[in-house]
């Protein structure tokens, strides 16, 4: 996992206070962490499912 739950709130509550002026940064920046978490829960539940395997073929 790349960053833990709370440093993705954390980065999301961040950008939440981006000003007008930097509202389109703002948005290319949570594109990029809204990416960077899918990745994460997905590493996640591939570790998951590849647990629940080996314990399935024991």
């Amino acid at each position: 996992m790349r960053f833990t739950w709370s440093e993705h709130l954390s980065a999301a509550r961040t950008l939440g206070h981006a000003g007008q002026e930097n509202s389109g940064t703002a948005l290319a920046l949570m594109g990029v962490a809204l990416l960077l978490l899918l990745q994460d829960l997905n590493d996640n539940g591939q570790a998951g499912s590849a647990r629940s395997d080996s314990n399935q073929s024991r």
